[in-house]
C-alpha cells in the first residue's frame, strides 16, 4: 500500500525516515544562540514583543526560553503545570466494533505502550509558555506498521508563524524564496520553507484566543519576570548597603594623589563597594526615608507579590505554589482550580496527537477509515472516598447493595485470601445467597469467636456458637434460631430479623410451590371443564410443607419478641 499524502498523493516512504530539521552550525537553526536578556528593559523587552508580531520572533522565542530558565519561580510552575498533565493515563477508545475496528485500536494501544508518545509529552507542552510547539517525528517504516519511533523537540526559534495569516507554522531555511518551494507547489517566503506535516507535530496551545503568532503565556509573565529581576536588583544593592558596615575613609589636606588612592582601595577592599573616602572636616548624613518606606521586608514583599501573580497566570491560583499561614484549608479549592487547567490541557493534547500523529500511523499503515480510534488522556473523576464509605454506611441497611469488589478497588485494596492475616471483624450473620440453599446461613462463622475481640460477655457467646454448630439433625431449628437471638439480639436483632423473614418466604414459597404445581397438572390433563372439576375435587393438595414454613414463622416471632422482651428487661434491671 502506497504511503499518501494530505492531498491525497504518493508520497515516499524514505522521506518520512530522513531527518528534516536538524541544527546547522552556521545556518538559520544553529544549536547555540546568543540570548538577549542581558540589559533587559521595557524599551527593548517591547521591541521584542513587536518584532514578534511583525513576523520575526527569533529574538523573542530565545528570550522565552531564558526567561523559564533564569526565573526559579516561573521554572516551577510551568514545570507543575507541564508535568501533571505528562504523567496522566492514557486511554485508546474505540467506536469501530468490527473485526478490523478493534484490531486498529488494538495496534494503536500496542503502540503507546512502546512510551514513545509518554517521553514526548512534556516537550509538546513546552508550547503552554511559547504558543506553540513542534516535534519531528522519526518514523519506523515497515509495511503494514508505519508508526513513530521518535518524537524529537525542535526548537521554536527554528521555526516562524506565518506573518500572513499568523498561524501557520514555517520552518527557518537556509535557501531563498523559490529555491525550495513548499509541499503544495507555492513559492516559499525569504529565509522560510513549509514544513511536511507527515513529518512533524504542530501543537498549539493558546493562553487566550486569537492568533498563534501572539499566543504563549510567556507574553504576559514577561513584565512581571523584568520588574521582580530590577526588584532582586535593589534588594542585593540593599542588602549590601545595610548588612555590612558603611566604611568611611578621611584624608588630610596633606595627602597627595598618591594616598588617597591607597585610603579608597583600602576602604572598598574591606568589605564590598559601600564605602568613601573624604577630606578631614567633611560631614556625609544618611537619612532613612520615614513611614516604613525603607522597610527592610520591602523588596521582598514586592518579589512575592509578583510571585504570586506568576502563579495565577500559570495554575490559575496560588495555593498549591505558595505555603501560608492557614491556607490549608483554601488549599483544597485551589487544587480544584488547577485541576480544571489540567482537564483543558490534556483534551488540548489529546486533540492535536488525534489528529496529527494517531491518524496518520492509521493512515499509512491500514489505509483511510471512516471511523478512527481516539486517544484520551487524563484520569477518570472519583467521588470522595469519604462520600462513598458515607453513602455504604447509611445506605446499605436500606437494601443498597454494593459489590464488595467495588470497594476494594476504589480503596485500591485486594480481598483477602486463605491463610491471611486480617484486620477487622468478621461479619456475625452472613446473608443468605440463593433460594436453594438447604439450611439457613444465618450461623456467624466458625471461627468469629477466635477473631473477636476478647471479652467477659463474649465467652458464653463462644461455647454457644461451638454447640451451635455440632453435626446432628436433633437440635430443631427454631431452638438455633432461639439462642441465636438470645446471644445477638443487642447488636444483630434487626438483620436476624430480616434474615428469618427471608428464611420464612423462602420456605413458604416451596410450600405453596408445590400445591400451585398440582393444580396445574390437574388443568393441564383435564379433558373439560367437568373433568377438571372433578379432578380438583378429588385433590390432596400437598401443604404440609407450607403449614411447617408458617409454624415456624409463628414461632420464631414469638421467640424474637421472648427475647427482645428479655433484653429491655436486663437493661431495665
Amino acid at each position: 500500500m502506497p504511503i499518501l499524502d494530505q492531498y491525497g498523493r504518493p508520497f515516499p516512504a524514505e522521506a518520512l525516515a530522513r531527518p528534516v530539521a536538524t541544527p546547522t552550525v552556521i545556518g538559520m537553526r544553529p544549536a547555540v544562540v546568543h540570548t538577549p536578556i542581558v540589559g533587559l528593559n521595557p524599551a527593548s523587552l517591547g521591541a521584542l514583543m513587536a518584532a514578534a508580531d511583525s513576523g520575526n520572533s527569533q529574538a523573542w522565542q530565545e528570550l522565552a526560553a531564558e526567561i523559564e530558565r533564569r526565573d526559579l519561580h516561573y521554572l516551577g510552575v510551568l514545570g507543575t503545570r507541564k508535568r501533571s498533565v505528562a504523567q496522566l493515563p492514557m486511554t485508546v477508545s474505540n467506536k469501530d466494533e468490527s473485526k478490523r475496528g478493534n484490531k486498529i485500536a488494538d495496534w494503536v494501544r500496542d503502540w503507546i505502550d512502546t512510551d514513545v508518545l509518554r517521553a514526548a509529552l512534556f516537550d509538546l507542552l513546552d508550547g503552554i509558555g511559547k504558543g506553540w510547539s513542534v516535534l519531528e517525528i522519526e518514523w519506523a517504516i515497515e509495511p503494514g506498521n508505519n508508526r513513530p519511533q521518535r518524537l524529537i523537540y525542535r526548537p521554536q526559534r527554528w521555526f516562524e508563524p506565518d506573518y500572513q495569516d499568523g498561524d501557520r507554522i514555517l520552518m527557518r531555511s537556509d535557501y531563498g524564496a523559490g529555491e525550495t518551494p513548499g509541499i503544495d507547489g507555492a513559492p516559499a517566503l525569504p529565509g522560510l520553507v513549509e514544513i511536511q506535516p507527515e513529518k512533524f507535530v504542530v501543537h498549539r496551545h493558546p493562553s487566550w484566543s486569537g492568533l498563534t503568532i501572539q499566543s504563549g503565556l510567556t507574553r504576559a509573565v514577561a513584565w512581571a519576570v523584568m520588574f521582580k529581576m530590577f526588584t532582586l536588583r535593589d534588594w542585593s544593592v540593599f542588602v549590601q548597603n545595610y548588612g555590612l558596615p558603611m566604611r568611611v575613609g578621611r584624608y588630610g589636606p596633606e595627602s597627595s594623589p598618591e594616598d588617597r588612592d591607597v585610603l579608597w582601595q583600602a576602604v572598598t577592599d574591606i568589605a564590598g563597594s559601600c564605602a568613601a573616602i573624604m577630606p578631614k572636616g567633611m560631614e556625609v548624613d544618611f537619612i532613612e526615608p520615614k513611614n516604613g518606606a525603607g522597610a527592610n521586608d520591602l523588596h521582598q514583599r514586592r518579589v512575592d507579590w509578583l510571585d504570586q501573580q506568576i502563579s495565577k497566570a500559570v495554575l490559575g491560583q496560588t495555593g498549591t505554589a505558595d505555603s501560608r499561614q492557614g491556607a490549608h484549608a483554601s488549599g483544597a479549592i485551589h487544587r480544584l482550580v488547577q485541576e480544571d487547567i489540567e482537564r483543558a490541557d490534556a483534551m488540548l493534547l489529546a486533540a492535536t496527537l488525534n489528529e496529527q500523529v494517531i491518524r496518520r500511523m492509521v493512515d499509512f499503515s491500514f489505509g483511510p477509515q471512516k471511523i478512527y480510534p481516539r486517544l484520551s488522556i487524563g484520569r477518570p473523576d472519583e467521588p470522595d472516598l469519604a462520600i462513598v464509605i458515607g453513602a455504604v454506611q447509611n445506605l446499605g441497611p436500606q437494601g443498597f447493595k454494593v459489590r464488595a469488589q467495588d470497594l476494594y478497588d476504589k480503596l485500591s485494596l485486594n480481598p483477602p485470601d486463605d491463610g491471611d492475616e486480617i484486620v477487622g471483624i468478621i461479619a456475625q450473620v452472613q446473608p443468605v445467597t440463593s433460594p436453594e440453599d438447604k439450611e439457613a446461613q444465618i450461623d456467624p462463622p466458625a471461627d468469629h469467636a477466635a477473631r473477636a475481640p476478647a471479652s467477659t460477655d463474649r465467652q458464653p457467646a463462644a461455647r454457644d456458637q461451638q454447640a451451635l454448630h455440632e453435626p446432628g439433625d436433633d437440635v430443631a431449628m427454631h431452638a438455633r434460631i432461639g439462642r441465636l437471638l438470645h446471644l445477638h439480639v443487642r447488636e444483630e436483632g434487626p438483620h436476624i430479623v430480616e434474615l428469618m423473614t427471608r428464611r420464612l418466604a423462602r420456605d413458604a414459597s416451596r410450600g405453596l410451590g408445590r400445591m400451585t404445581d398440582a393444580v396445574r397438572a390437574a388443568v393441564e390433563s383435564a379433558d373439560s371443564i367437568a373433568d377438571l372439576e372433578t379432578r380438583l375435587k378429588r385433590l390432596d393438595l400437598p401443604g404440609d410443607a407450607f403449614a411447617d414454613a408458617m409454624a415456624q414463622g409463628i414461632a420464631i416471632a414469638q421467640m424474637a419478641g421472648q427475647a427482645s422482651a428479655l433484653e429491655q428487661l436486663g437493661r431495665g434491671g
